[in-house]
């Protein structure tokens, strides 16, 4: 009798405990470093207050940053290069973008891969234009600032390589170089659904690609489409 007294007496304690301490949901974390599509950065998190301190590759954005964990666990910033934006977490150690207009993602750690999807990592159809050739799709690699890939013909067959270092501002850019035919930029829309092929003398040609699952994506001043 007197067990289940004391049982009685202790459920109480803990339920008027955690009512008056309010809802004891764990606060999402986004404290450490991140290797992001666009730069490195530090999250320093205090509760729902975090602070974000970012080295933009290039050295274009460099910006030190606030923002509130909300309600939801996402995370809502407003900054004076990207203007507002709001990211959740994908798991534990990766995040996103939620606009479909702006992509900012990252994997948690130095210099590490960004899964593909994210930056320039991923599979991309190349319209050929009479340049590439029929069936031609590009697999690039972005490892922090670095992105390497390849070009492949629509048997599979590898013809080109491309070696870049990724650069931001005013818009997303791997500055490289083909294996065959020398120096190309890889120019980036802000949602990374597509990129234009940018040499010296310009796209003249709007030689594009659009990653892979994307029916067309906006470059500037025209639609990039799959072929």
């Amino acid at each position: 009798m007197k067990n289940n007294l004391w049982a009685g007496v202790l459920i109480l304690i803990a339920s008027m405990a955690l009512t008056s301490c309010g809802s004891l949901t764990p606060v999402n974390s986004f404290a450490g470093t991140w290797t992001t599509n666009l730069g490195t950065i530090n999250f320093v998190q205090n509760g729902n207050e975090l602070t974000g301190n970012i080295e933009g590759y290039g050295g274009f954005w460099n910006e030190t940053f606030t923002g509130t964990i909300n309600e939801n666990g996402e995370a809502v910033f407003d900054t004076e290069i990207l203007g507002g934006f709001t990211l959740i977490l994908d798991g534990e150690d990766a995040f996103k973008s939620t606009s479909t207009d702006l992509s900012f993602c990252g994997i948690r750690g130095v210099d590490m891969e960004l899964p593909a999807g994210c930056g320039f990592s991923g599979k991309w159809i190349v319209p050929s234009k009479s340049v590439f050739l029929p069936g031609s799709y590009m697999v690039l690699t972005q490892v922090g600032k670095n992105v390497t890939g390849t070009i492949f013909d629509g048997n599979d067959n590898d013809y080109e390589t491309f070696t870049g270092v990724m650069e931001w501002g005013k818009g997303w850019r791997a500055n490289g170089k083909y294996s065959e035919r020398g120096e190309i930029s890889l120019w980036m829309n802000a949602a990374e659904t597509g990129f234009q092929f940018m040499s010296e003398q310009g796209n003249i040609q709007e030689l594009c690609a659009v990653r892979e699952g994307v029916d067309s994506a906006y470059l500037s001043s025209f639609y990039c489409e799959p072929d």
